[in-house]
């Protein structure tokens, strides 16, 4: 299992898309971009279907209403997520 602590996380937009980043730091120093693109699910408990907000969980709560632009990002950030954009 890797472990790792999270140093940011940021609630970002991008033209019409939405997502959330956090940047992760393992103890040894190396860092990590955690892109999460699904914002919104379901999923089923026996006949029973629930719901998830990402942005309602404990964790991302603090980013849910400080949206930034995707150009404000820092530049090692940024040069991250490019690759899913390609």
């Amino acid at each position: 299992m890797l472990r790792a602590i999270r140093e940011s996380v940021y609630h970002v937009t991008k033209g019409s898309r939405e997502f959330v980043v956090e940047v992760l730091r393992t103890p040894e120093g190396k860092s990590f971009v955690a892109v999460h693109m699904s914002l919104n699910g379901r999923y089923r408990v026996g006949d029973e279907e629930k719901e998830w907000n990402l942005l309602e969980l404990e964790p991302f709560r603090a980013v849910k209403d400080t949206k930034v632009e995707y150009v404000s990002l820092p530049p090692e950030v940024r040069r991250a997520i490019s690759v899913l954009f390609k």
